[in-house]
């Protein structure tokens, strides 16, 4: 007889034991998925930061920077949002403290161009800046840019010697590997190369003795910029360093009819009596 009662008991009792845990379960299961999908998404903004390691005096070219999300936590007013400027419009800026690679650009670490100071923040300790007048054609027909890196050759005329010769031109290299930090034009009271009376110069970093040799060649003749590959290491020469010596190019390495000794022999007649006798070659 307890038996009979005692079985109907346990299986009432297990059966709500059951449904106890089994809402439970559900209970947690339903807990734990509803933060997952109502949490609020954390705020961000964009903010211009570095897209590798920038050196002081680097000029901005395309590639230094990026866009990139950052926790909207305070973010201080000197950084440089998306809405603020373009990518483009700070091309050219220098870096005036060194940027680690992901960190934010703020404002006061850049000078643009026309800053004051903009110059003395692109020079490397130690070098100097000199401008130097050059035309399209001795400029690459204007595809040097700032931050490109060019050798400065002069060209100039030999006036005649004292023995009677024929003036003589010749063309050398000044300075090597020397940085291009700015690309103008300036107005000229005497006029220039073109119709408008302009004249482009360039401006160069250059070493304390190498801006008194470019100084020296602008007064010599004509210079000629000669761009280098971006390949060129930036430590070899670098604006502190004078020129490699290298030897001179004359007009006669260009072109053979301006040497002497390729020019037709003339022939001497010598004349005795009513006789004339053939005196040989002159060079």
């Amino acid at each position: 007889m307890l038996r009979r009662i005692l079985l109907p008991v346990l299986a009432l009792g297990l059966a709500v034991a059951t449904a106890v845990y089994a809402r439970g379960w559900l209970e947690s299961q339903r807990h734990a998925a509803v933060p997952a999908a109502t949490a609020p998404a954390a705020a961000t903004k964009t903010v211009m930061v570095a897209n590798s390691e920038l050196a002081p005096g680097t000029l901005l070219q395309p590639g230094h920077l990026r866009w990139q999300p950052w926790p909207d936590v305070s973010v201080p007013d000197s950084y440089i949002l998306e809405g603020d400027h373009t990518e483009e419009e700070l091309l050219g800026s220098v870096v005036r403290h060194p940027l680690a690679a992901g960190q934010p650009v703020s404002r006061g670490n850049l000078v643009r161009p026309g800053d004051h100071g903009f110059l003395a923040a692109v020079l490397t300790p130690g070098t100097r800046a000199l401008s130097v007048p050059v035309n399209d054609a001795s400029s690459n027909a204007g595809l040097i840019f700032p931050g490109d890196r060019v050798d400065l050759i002069v060209t100039h005329s030999l006036g005649d010697d004292e023995r009677g010769g024929q003036a003589r031109r010749a063309s050398e290299t000044v300075l090597e590997n020397v940085r291009v930090i700015a690309m103008g034009r300036r107005l000229t009271g005497s006029g220039g190369d073109d119709a408008s009376g302009q004249v482009r110069t360039t401006t160069l970093e250059v070493s304390p003795v190498g801006a008194e040799k470019v100084a020296l060649a602008t007064e010599l003749g004509k210079l000629s910029l000669s761009l280098r590959s971006l390949a060129t290491p930036e430590d070899d020469g670098i604006a502190t360093v004078d020129a490699v010596e290298r030897p001179v190019t004359w007009d006669v390495d260009v072109s053979r009819a301006l040497d002497s000794r390729a020019a037709p022999a003339g022939t001497i007649v010598v004349l005795r009596g009513g006789s004339a006798a053939n005196g040989g070659t002159v060079q």
